[in-house]
């Protein structure tokens, strides 16, 4: 729980929150057995939503296969009600909205990265927070794959490494930088939808 409240609190405080040990190492070993399960369903990743949507290698080059609840059991086990922990508590502190999220395993293979941009849509602006979790074991400075977070004041690198997370507001300008090795993510955005009348 304590984790959980450090994201939200770091979130509240500056519009982002990072967890190094997020998930143990059995949790992120879980995790990578099910993205093994379905790499051979990835397909390359594109940018924009419904009219806007296209896919641009100049922008983002990485693969990915959408996650969807009671599909993997070690994924209801560990990953989920984690993320449920984690929209009670943003809600509840945030007044955020959240009822819906997304998500999606990532995979870039050396040489492949995700230009600047932002994770709100123009067209749609349900996306509030984005959540990315790493699963890259022994990953050591030179592997690349470095997310850089673009505040008003300065620059954030996260290091992708097994067990940390990051939540940061859908607005807030980012970029995974060029991976030298292979780099897996869970990757995708808590969604205040509004209700159909």
């Amino acid at each position: 729980m304590h984790a959980t409240e450090d994201l939200v609190n770091g979130l509240y405080a500056n519009g982002f929150g990072i967890s190094l040990s997020f998930f143990n190492d059995s949790m992120t070993d879980s995790f990578l057995k099910v993205l093994e399960e379905r790499e051979h369903q990835m397909k390359e990743a594109g940018i924009g939503k419904d009219e806007n949507f296209q896919k641009s290698k100049d922008i983002r080059s990485d693969k990915i296969v959408w996650i969807e609840p009671n599909e993997h059991r070690d994924m209801d086990s560990h990953f989920f009600p984690a993320l449920n922990e984690l929209i009670l508590l943003l809600n509840r502190r945030c007044f955020l909205g959240i009822n819906n999220s997304e998500f999606h395993f990532a995979k870039y293979v050396p040489g492949t990265y995700y230009k600047r941009h932002r994770d709100a849509f123009s067209n749609d602006d349900s996306r509030k927070i984005s959540v990315v979790a790493y699963l890259n074991k022994n990953w050591k400075k030179g592997d690349g794959g470095e997310l850089n977070l673009y505040t008003e004041n300065e620059t954030i690198t996260v290091e992708p490494k097994a067990g940390t997370i990051v939540i940061f507001e859908s607005h807030l300008e980012h970029e995974v930088l060029q991976s030298n090795t292979e780099r897996f993510s869970i990757t995708g955005w808590l969604r205040n939808e509004k209700l159909k009348m």
